[in-house]
């Protein structure tokens, strides 16, 4: 593991060094704060995540998103300078799959919950972001039954999140903005 810690501004310059458009780091900064919201809410809770790591890998994870696969694009470039546990998180944040059981919840975990919560620069929720993206694949079936079946495994997730946090996601994010 990297013995690097990216900070905030670090992310920031290296979006715009890397030519993201303003509104993909928008994007970013809101999956970035929604994700860290999320889990200093579980941390209250027990848990040990790692709220520096979900910040930056959320800040980074979209920083190609104009490339096909995007996610390894990133992932190359922040492996390569040394920022190891962001790029393995932002490799997998298309692809992840969230555990069975919410209390082994990771970082990732947090990072890839917030990108499907989260429509461009605003906070969404889970109906509204899937809605957006099967209107986007209207034309491929097989990708409409695939987002379809994530988005039921997603949804029981946050359920059982919910559960644990004894609010919803939706009351973590009204509270921390007040």
């Amino acid at each position: 593991m990297s013995t690097n810690l990216l900070t905030k501004e670090m992310c920031m310059n290296f979006l715009r060094e890397y030519g993201t458009p303003p509104h993909v780091i928008a994007h970013c900064v809101e999956v970035a704060s929604v994700a860290k919201k999320i889990g200093e809410a579980l941390n209250k809770k027990g848990f040990r995540l790692d709220t520096r790591l979900i910040e930056t890998a959320g800040l980074l994870h979209d920083m190609a998103r104009t490339l096909d696969k995007h996610w390894e694009v990133s992932a190359d470039y922040l492996h390569s300078r040394g920022f190891e546990m962001e790029a393995e998180i932002i490799r997998i944040h298309m692809h992840h799959h969230f555990p069975e059981d919410p209390l082994a919840s990771s970082e990732t975990d947090m990072v890839c919950l917030a990108d499907r919560v989260v429509l461009e620069d605003r906070y969404v929720g889970l109906n509204s972001r899937m809605d957006y993206i099967i209107k986007k694949a209207s034309e491929q079936p097989e990708v409409i039954q695939r987002i379809l079946a994530n988005k039921e495994l997603v949804g029981e997730y946050i359920h059982k999140l919910e559960e644990i946090l004894g609010k919803t996601i939706e009351s973590i994010l009204e509270e921390s903005a007040k």
